[in-house]
């Protein structure tokens, strides 16, 4: 008999721990690719066999949940390393973000049985729409968003794989990983019957095809425009030393030193420093104005670079101070090296628990210099050059698709993604992290160009190449010729179509369950 409860009973644990080996080792830093297809398939065999005996909806639920523990618990390791900087409860951060996540996964597992117990149909249909939904969710869940690791960034690294993306953005390509996985399973359940399985397995080989051949043909057909040659500086600051005073001059130094190497090589006519480049705040630091105004004003290049900005709000505390607010922030020079001619921009996805702790009044947290208590910026622009509008990314921004598409839906000819992935350490994060850039790019059809505090730098084209990218945790400055396209894509026109569709199509399917199991 099984042992009701929350642990995974021993036909769940095996298939729930294979399924998260494969998780991890399907996106960045690994390049296998084949992980990314199979990850699913070991769940969704174990759902049809609750659903063929008879089980409840909660086993599913149960089995979906250690799959999502035990696959975020090997994936998101580094949270733990990063907040360390800032607590020595950092575990609890991370133990809190699996468990965030394990249920989403668990509601989806759940949601897939409900699916086929009320309709029968298979996996090649089912998986896709569900797995494709619960990416749609995660996306959307305000403080605690973290849309980290879709399926489809499994291709990053696979240019031919991942062009569908400017039809039905990353999703599409989820959709697509997904129902191979569903295919797959379906095999496996026939296999008793040679025949049906093997033309299971034809349709995974024609799917393919076609993503391959759709790849191919834009690849050798978007036509790219230049815009203009812009130069990243990554300085390198380890993140321990960022916010120490004593080493802020030395930052600047830095910066200033690499900037005019960047100058001087490939005639750049944009510099960008990395997110937090300037360690504090402008206002309380009137010499940094001095130094951009002495790089940019004599060579007409302006520099865009990240920093800490204030807005003091015209209320006051209880005890009669001054009210205010914390952003963080991107600002530019422009050609004669003022500051002040362009409204900053204020990142708006803040990072959980880092920059705001969610549904949390951010106010409790001023007292903790730079942590949890970070304003949300509004109504956002890109900067303006001679050479056309620059939407900026600020860190994990990059990973949210919408942002990005509202950026180039106004007139964005490049985007630009300031990051300080100081934090992360040595682990598989800055990896994962910079691999979103792919779709932003493809999705679309804009360049864009990632300047990263330790690294990875990188300039990634409308077609989602990555161009000599930096290594990790060394000083350096590149200067990018970057390019545009004037393409439409149907992403750019009509958004998360295809997430938005199996979204729909999961509640409807749930709630025919629902009604079903009512009906007896």
């Amino acid at each position: 008999m099984r042992r009701p409860g929350w642990f995974p009973v021993r036909d769940e644990a095996l298939p729930a721990l294979a399924s998260a080996a494969l998780f991890l080792i399907a996106f960045p830093p690994f390049r296998l690719l084949l992980p990314a297809f199979l990850t699913l398939v070991p769940v969704a065999v174990v759902v049809a066999r609750k659903v063929d005996g008879g089980e409840p909806v909660r086993a599913s639920f149960r089995l979906g949940f250690w799959f999502g523990a035990l696959a975020y618990g090997l994936t998101l390791y580094w949270i733990a390393i990063a907040l360390s900087i800032y607590t020595k409860l950092s575990f609890l951060g991370y133990i809190g973000a699996v468990l965030v996540m394990a249920p989403v996964v668990g509601v989806t597992i759940a949601g897939l049985h409900a699916a086929r117990r009320a309709t029968r149909w298979p996996f090649a249909i089912l998986l896709p729409v569900v797995w494709t939904a619960s990416e749609v969710v995660i996306n959307y869940m305000g403080d605690l968003a973290f849309p980290w690791l879709p399926l489809g960034l499994a291709t990053s690294r696979f240019p031919s794989l991942a062009q569908i993306a400017d039809l039905s953005g990353v999703r599409g390509v989820s959709f697509w990983i997904a129902a191979t996985a569903g295919l797959l399973a379906d095999a496996w359940l026939v296999r008793a019957h040679p025949r049906r399985a093997l033309a299971r397995i034809g349709v995974v080989v024609v799917l393919a095809a076609a993503v391959m051949a759709y790849g191919q043909w834009r690849l050798g057909t978007i036509a790219m425009e230049p815009v203009a040659p812009i130069a990243v500086v990554q300085p390198n600051i380890p993140q321990e030393e960022k916010w120490q005073d004593e080493n802020r001059d030395r930052i600047v130094a830095m910066l200033a030193a690499l900037t005019r190497e960047g100058m001087r090589s490939g005639n750049p006519h944009l510099v960008v420093w990395p997110e937090v480049a300037l360690p504090g705040y402008l206002v309380q630091n009137p010499d940094w104005a001095d130094t951009l105004r002495a790089l940019s004003a004599p060579t007409g290049i302006p520099i865009l670079f990240g920093v800490l900005d204030v807005e003091f709000l015209p209320t006051r505390a209880s005890d009669g101070t001054q009210e205010y607010e914390v952003f963080n922030a991107a600002m530019t020079t422009d050609s004669s090296g003022g500051i002040a001619r362009q409204r900053p921009y204020r990142k708006e996805f803040l990072v959980p628990v880092v920059e705001r702790v969610p549904f949390l009044d951010p106010d409790w947290f001023k007292g903790l210099k730079y942590f949890g208590g970070f304003g949300r910026g509004e109504d956002q622009a890109p900067f303006r050059y001679a050479f056309g509008d620059a939407g900026v990314l600020i860190c994990y921004e990059s990973i949210f698709p919408q942002l990005s598409r509202e950026y180039r839906r106004g007139g964005a000819e490049i985007l630009v993604n300031i990051t300080n992935d100081a934090w992360f350490g040595r682990s598989i994060a800055p990896y994962q992290h910079e691999a979103h850039l792919a779709f932003r790019a493809i999705e679309n059809r804009i360049g864009i160009v990632r300047a990263a505090n330790t690294g990875i730098s990188a300039y990634v084209d409308p077609l989602g190449r990555f161009h000599d990218e930096t290594a990790l945790e060394v000083s350096a400055s590149r200067t990018y010729r970057v390019q545009t396209t004037s393409a439409t894509t149907l992403f750019l026109r009509v958004g998360d179509w295809l997430g938005l569709g199996s979204l729909l199509a999961t509640v409807a399917l749930v709630v025919t369950a629902w009604i079903r199991l009512r009906r007896g």
